[in-house]
């Protein structure tokens, strides 16, 4: 998350943020807590910048920000999504991941604000956020809410 929240806060719009892994059944929150925890650390806080705004997409068009890592991020991304699927949390969208991780912020369906950053400012990430999504029977709409933050080493 881009923007501090508190624990247990809901939403249906998504905050400013930066996916690392996309969603993933778990049917074990204990270890995914532990799991979560031993990669947090072997890393340290780090900076990333915001870099420009690009359209992305097929038929659907929508703005991202892109974000700038010196590799740290991606190093991130690539601990949490080995270390998931070694203990059983299988991540779906698997074409995003790995050497196709594209770190940014969605402008689109989200409250993300694309005039909060200018393309070289620095981006302090000093903890993850485990996000769930539940699906409400009936109406079909996805519920969010904040689990835990995992600070960085």
């Amino acid at each position: 998350m881009l923007e501090p929240m508190p624990d247990g806060e809901e939403f249906e719009v998504w905050p400013m943020h930066i996916t690392i892994v996309p969603w993933f059944p778990c049917d074990d929150e204990d270890r995914l807590n532990e799991t979560l925890a031993k990669v947090t650390q072997k890393h340290r806080a780090f900076e990333v910048k915001a870099g420009k705004i690009e359209e992305w997409g097929g038929r659907e068009r929508f703005k991202v920000l892109k974000i700038e890592d010196d590799g740290a991020l991606y190093r991130l991304h690539r601990d949490i999504f080995k270390n998931l699927e070694k203990n059983g949390f299988p991540i779906h969208q698997k074409e995003y991941m790995g050497e196709k991780y594209a770190p940014h912020v969605t402008l689109r369906n989200s409250l993300a604000d694309k005039t909060r950053y200018k393309p070289g400012q620095s981006i302090k990430i000093n903890k993850f956020t485990l996000v769930q999504q539940v699906r409400l029977r009936g109406s079909g709409r996805m519920i969010k809410s904040l689990v835990r933050d995992y600070e960085l080493g």
